[in-house]
């Protein structure tokens, strides 16, 4: 799988700070942990190992919001019933290029790779493969399924939508979620272009990494109950649109595409991702492949969009600024400084895995040995 290529979180930094007492515990220990974890709860060795290698990888590039930190969360809805962990995951073909998923409540993660699979077969035939999915739940980063597509010399998107956090412009209540798009293409001598931005000016995930650290928010992120704007995390309400009214209109083209066209809720309808209860979730994702070869030969595209990137890492940065980054420049320094590092994780969080992992009788040794 390439590297996640995302923009700068609106504070201007890649999604990671350093954490007090935190441990960093190598990236295939984790992995073994967490894929030992989900069996034991119940998923499937497949649905086991897409889920776990998607949260590492998302890890190792510093997207700490949806990375190893929400296995708890996962393991809590798979024990509430909110997550199946064995489902029956049904593909059907409904025209030339496209088909629909139901996911039977599965992980969302391993549903996303499972359609943008689907997409890519459909795309190697029909030149475009469009897949919607549902019956789904959260499926964690959306660079994952643009990455797969892009893997495969293809271009890539993928869409989902959230539980309301997200006010309309001008307004507010929250009546949207914060709905990402990604976008992804391969370029030839390095991973592949991939955008992965919430249509929110940060995800909500990263509001609650806010909370959990005690940070102050960036400005121009988040409203209060009143929707005045604030920067404090315990007091954010619903977050703002990105760029005002086109990231609006953006959250509203996504819930269209992965709610209504999939025949899932949409908008104040989809379920909170946080409940503590059993009811479903019934999520909805879009997952686009685009075949680069039906329009010219793959070896010209890759080129091409190598020069152009390459151009754009040479132009002339503003003062104070060490260089023009390509969308996703920190988070491949991050993916080679972790790698080699270890993932970063709280001691808080290593109590919660060690208290969980104790409750499924699974080995907390890398949590003392690294």
């Amino acid at each position: 799988m390439g590297f996640f290529l995302t923009f700068i979180s609106v504070d201007g930094k890649i999604w990671h700070k350093g954490m007090k007492s935190e441990k960093k515990i190598k990236a295939q220990s984790l992995q073994r942990f967490v894929s030992a974890l989900f069996k034991r709860v119940g998923m499937t060795n497949t649905i086991a190992q897409d889920v776990t290698d998607a949260l590492i990888q998302t890890s190792l590039r510093g997207v700490d919001s949806h990375g190893v930190r929400l296995v708890p969360h996962y393991v809590r809805a798979i024990k509430l019933g909110r997550i199946n962990p064995r489902p029956s995951i049904s593909f059907k073909k409904t025209a030339g290029a496209t088909g629909v998923v139901n996911t039977d409540n599965g992980h969302g993660i391993y549903a996303g790779l499972f359609a943008m699979r689907k997409a890519i077969l459909l795309a190697k035939k029909q030149g475009i493969g469009a897949v919607t999915v549902t019956k789904s739940t959260h499926f964690g980063a959306a660079g994952i399924y643009a990455l797969e597509a892009a893997d495969n010399d293809m271009i890539g998107l993928s869409f989902t939508h959230s539980d309301a956090l997200v006010v309309p412009y001008g307004g507010i209540n929250p009546v949207l979620g914060t709905n990402p798009i990604a976008f992804a293409a391969p370029c030839a001598g390095e991973e592949p272009v991939c955008l992965d931005m919430a249509t929110s000016q940060i995800s909500w995930n990263k509001l609650l990494m806010h909370r959990a650290y005690h940070e102050v928010l960036p400005h121009g992120v988040a409203v209060n109950v009143k929707g005045m704007e604030t920067q404090d995390p315990m007091t954010a309400n619903a977050l703002l649109p990105l760029g005002g009214y086109k990231g609006y209109g953006l959250a509203l083209m996504v819930d269209i595409f992965s709610g209504l066209l999939a025949g899932m809720p949409f908008g104040l309808g989809v379920s909170h991702m946080f409940l503590v209860d059993k009811k479903k979730r019934n999520l909805g994702h879009f997952m686009v492949a685009i075949n680069i070869a039906a329009f010219q030969p793959v070896s010209t595209f890759k080129r091409r969009l190598k020069q152009e990137i390459e151009k754009i890492r040479r132009e002339k940065p503003v003062l104070g600024i060490n260089g023009v980054l390509v969308a996703g420049d920190p988070e491949k320094l991050m993916y080679t400084k972790r790698l080699k590092e270890g993932i970063p994780l709280t001691e808080e969080q290593c109590k919660e895995f060690e208290a969980i992992a104790k409750e499924f009788a699974v080995s907390t040794d890398i949590f003392s040995h690294e």
